[in-house]
């Protein structure tokens, strides 16, 4: 009797030997492949290869422009490079852009015209800009316009632009700071392009008081901003989310500039 108890303890440990043995770990419950289609956020149009014939020292000539479209919904930040190939010498670029500043009623702020059309310097050594549609009276000046924390009740800050000498919006700007956004507003009046920047206003330049304080007596015959915009010495703007910039290359030339000169624009991230 002993020895068949042996005999069925023997049996039955060889049974579960053989039971561990066979068991296994799956590797994982469940998986699944997913394939990413990613895309640049940035899109780069006019960048083809240009040839500019006729240009004489001591001028100015303008290439053709380039659209730069941001397709995410976030800030972007790109750089705007400029490169003299082969050591050339003698050329100095810088990249502008377009503006229409205009008459608003002052209760509603719709635009009501009439419009003045202005370029202005996106990236360059120096801020600078031209009237190239309509014209701005005699009295009446360029600004820029610093919002305040309090905008609706305090009034603006206005800059000359002979007292532009760092890159716009200009630190302490509402209108660049964390609340500022001009994208898909409350309103209609103030949905622009850009969602963050800085304002140019074409103001009286006798209601310019002192510390740059504007008066708002004659704010009715002031024209005012229909979009932002940014100026970088060292090219570097920020994108806003699905938006839209189109820049064009301003190349002044020196005057003892001869022969053939390559220059490169890259747009790249920074």
């Amino acid at each position: 009797m002993k020895k068949r108890n042996k005999i069925i303890s023997i049996v039955m440990l060889s049974l579960l030997v053989i039971g561990v043995v066979s068991a296994v770990l799956a590797p994982y419950f469940g998986s699944k492949l997913t394939t990413l289609d990613v895309s640049l956020p940035i899109l780069v149009t006019g960048i083809e290869p240009e040839t500019i014939t006729g240009g004489y020292g001591c001028e100015q000539v303008t290439g053709k422009p380039i659209t730069i479209e941001n397709k995410a919904n976030q800030e972007t930040d790109i750089e705007i490079i400029s490169e003299i190939l082969d050591d050339g010498v003698g050329v100095t670029t810088s990249y502008i852009g377009t503006l229409v500043l205009t008459k608003k009623d002052i209760v509603s702020w719709i635009p009501i015209g009439p419009s003045i059309e202005i370029t202005y310097t996106i990236v360059g050594n120096t801020f600078e800009y031209d009237v190239i549609s309509g014209e701005i009276p005699d009295g009446y000046e360029l600004v820029y316009a610093m919002d305040n924390a309090n905008r609706f009740s305090e009034y603006a800050t206005v800059k000359r632009l002979s007292e532009i000498t760092e890159d716009l919006p200009m630190a302490g700007d509402w209108n660049a700071g964390e609340d500022a956004n001009y994208c898909n507003y409350v309103n209609t009046y103030d949905d622009y392009e850009q969602c963050k920047g800085a304002k140019l206003w074409i103001v009286k330049s006798d209601n310019i008081g002192n510390e740059g304080v504007l008066s708002w007596v004659n704010m009715v015959d002031y024209y005012y901003e229909t979009n932002l915009i940014q100026y970088n010495s060292l090219g570097e703007i920020t994108m806003s989310p699905n938006s839209t910039l189109v820049i064009k290359p301003v190349f002044d030339l020196d005057c003892m500039l001869v022969g053939t000169v390559v220059i490169n624009t890259t747009i790249d991230n920074v």
